[in-house]
């Protein structure tokens, strides 16, 4: 039996993990013997309430040495290519969170799943390197401080990630990416490369869209009368931006806002604690929420808000999207490019609360629907029938 093994940093919710469990369902039903490996001991429970089934039987999960760590966490798929030993012998290998992988060096065909590109993460105009970058003196001295930390954290970061990336491109036998948005990042990181064929690597990459998870159950959420209320879903980090929901929840008091999400660290606890510290009266903050409650917020409110700037695509807005709510979301997004347009969407260009506040009425008061055809574009089916071929193609090299 064909074995191949499916790589991620780590188990929970959210696109780039629904990427990697539809990765070891469509690999396993056409008959390969799967290898899930990741950063983190593995969570078969939460295989099967994303997937809503079993295991299957020829999957084995494995996990890094480092499973336990909790520091260094951007800097954790690098070590765990010095200290792990345990992925060899395989036939194909797919990374599906895009970190490199030094095996392909070994003879074994890889293929790369790329949410976005490494480089990106800590610097480049992306919208996601706010953090690792140095903050003026006029944001406060502590503001300052904190900014020279990130930078020096993250700065052995950029200089392995541009290595890695280089090579890694270089290396694979076929890179996918989830949005347009992604793409044109890809295409951007590879100019900082001389020495690369760039006209080779761009055949090799090709957009793929995240699966949407239960399609079907989220259709069956659209209901006609809905209540003029906003969600915001999303794990509590800060590029999340949700300050901004409060600030147009306090301009639209006559609105009910709903902000729910994931919690999982410190520094994601010590984010959710003061957005509900400072809410107003009009916003419900609720985190680790039920799949239950998830879905009556999606089948009940009008408006879906997602106030990311740089989104590299959003599954939360989709999710909203198919169950027949209306979302606001950044222009500078793959939300915007990829998920919808104007016609099932509204936008926003900046992060003044004041336009995104009139864009919020806007939907409230005109809300549009997407077709059911344009959600099959992010089926399930569509997604696992392209990975098994590309396994099957890699195998044919």
């Amino acid at each position: 039996m064909t074995k191949v093994l499916v790589q991620h940093t780590r188990w929970g919710y959210g696109g780039g993990v629904m990427v990697f469990l539809q990765m070891i369902s469509s690999l396993a039903k056409a008959g390969f013997k799967v290898y899930a490996y990741t950063l983190e001991k593995p969570q078969p429970k939460t295989y099967e309430e994303v997937m809503g089934e079993p295991l299957p039987e020829n999957v084995t999960l494995l996990s890094s040495r480092l499973s336990r760590a909790k520091l260094f966490t951007i800097y954790k798929p690098f070590l765990s290519r010095l200290l792990d030993g345990r992925r060899k012998g395989f036939d194909v290998r797919v990374v599906s969170d895009g970190y490199f992988t030094r095996e392909e060096a070994r003879g074994v065909p890889t293929i790369y799943y790329v949410h976005f590109p490494m480089p990106l993460n800590v610097e480049g105009p992306w919208g996601s390197a706010s953090k690792y970058n140095l903050q003026p003196l006029s944001r406060g001295l502590g503001g300052f401080v904190r900014g020279v930390i990130w930078w020096l954290y993250g700065k052995p970061y950029r200089f392995l990630a541009r290595r890695a990336y280089g090579e890694m491109i270089e290396s694979s036998v076929k890179n996918f990416v989830n949005s347009r948005f992604t793409l044109k990042a890809y295409l951007y990181a590879l100019t900082l490369y001389e020495r690369v064929d760039r006209e080779d690597l761009k055949k090799k990459v090709e957009v793929l869209y995240p699966p949407l998870p239960r399609p079907k159950r989220l259709l069956e959420l659209r209901r006609e009368n809905r209540v003029p209320c906003v969600l915001s879903l999303g794990r509590f980090s800060e590029e999340k931006r949700y300050e901004l929901v409060l600030e147009v929840a306090r301009r639209l008091k006559d609105y009910r806002f709903y902000i729910a999400g994931g919690v999982a660290g410190r520094a994601s606890m010590l984010y959710y604690e003061r957005i509900a510290r400072s809410r107003p009266h009009n916003v419900t903050v609720a985190a680790n929420v039920s799949e239950g409650l998830k879905e009556a917020l999606l089948s009940r409110c009008q408006v879906y808000l997602h106030t990311m700037v740089g989104e590299h695509f959003g599954i939360a807005p989709l999710e909203a999207l198919a169950a027949g709510a209306t979302p606001v979301v950044h222009r500078f997004s793959g939300t915007w490019t990829d998920v919808c347009d104007e016609r099932y969407c509204y936008d926003f260009k900046t992060t003044d609360p004041e336009e995104v506040a009139e864009k919020v009425q806007n939907a409230l008061e005109r809300p549009r629907a997407a077709p059911v055809e344009h959600i099959e574009r992010f089926s399930p089916e569509l997604f696992g029938r392209r990975i098994v071929r590309a396994v099957e193609e890699a195998l044919s090299i």
